[in-house]
């Protein structure tokens, strides 16, 4: 699925938060948006998911203008926000419910594709932090939708954990072929994951740069970490917020 957005602005009130916003992020391509808080990058994936309207701009999927409307995309915030009175099963079933289409195949997939077969029937309590945020992803996944809004869902994990999370996420998406729109405020996961980063200025927020990432996906790319070219990007990167 391509997700177009051509001339998007927003604001809150009187306070400009978007401001003629132009990107494209194509079918099957994982991007980053980094940029300072407060920029409106949450307030982005609001417009995406049709919670505000922009009020000058478009959003289009697959060419068909999605302005204001809501159910084209699956969205997965910082915290997992799992309800904790119902299973982990019940957990990823609910994106199904939500979504009119129920595949018990689906699920029992995508628990054991995720590690998480073994305790579908516990209780978001029981599980770490790291497997939490593994069923609110692929609850995320059971909504069917192919283009996925990732609001630094890593953000909040411990360093080992986090590198564990996007180890998975990486291997994971081999299989599972979604458009990904990921925003972090880590430059080297921005590195590690993405096909290109897009980078944003502070309020009312514009893309300064588009950045392609050199490398190719997966665990070959772990191995760049700490070499000459894979330094030289991140110092750009960080030249770029910075000024």
């Amino acid at each position: 699925m391509k997700l177009e957005v051509t001339g998007l602005s927003f604001a809150y009130g009187q306070r400009p938060v978007i401001d003629d916003l132009h990107f494209v992020v194509r079918q099957g391509e994982f991007v980053s948006l980094i940029g300072p808080s407060g920029s409106g990058k949450s307030t982005l994936f609001y417009l995406l998911g049709g919670l505000h309207c922009p009020q000058v701009g478009e959003i289009l999927l697959d060419g068909q203008r999605i302005n204001g409307e809501r159910g084209h995309l699956a969205y997965m915030p910082q915290q997992p926000s799992l309800m904790p009175w119902r299973t982990i099963l019940d957990n990823v079933r609910l994106a199904q419910e939500l979504s009119g289409h129920k595949d018990p195949t689906q699920l029992t997939h995508l628990l054991r594709g995720a590690g998480l077969a073994e305790v579908a029937d516990r209780y978001p309590h029981e599980l770490s932090g790291g497997m939490q945020q593994r069923v609110a992803f692929i609850r995320a996944l059971a909504s069917n939708r192919d283009l996925l809004c990732l609001d630094e869902p890593f953000g909040s994990l411990d360093a080992l954990t986090r590198t564990r999370m996007q180890t998975w996420l990486l291997r994971l998406l081999e299989h599972e072929k979604r458009t990904i729109l990921f925003i972090t405020h880590s430059i080297e996961e921005a590195i590690l994951l993405s096909d290109r980063i897009l980078v944003l200025s502070a309020s009312p927020m514009k893309v300064i740069r588009e950045v392609p990432v050199p490398f190719a996906r997966g665990q070959a790319r772990y191995e760049r970490r700490g070499t000459k070219e894979w330094l030289a990007l991140q110092r750009e990167l960080e030249t770029m917020l910075l000024g």
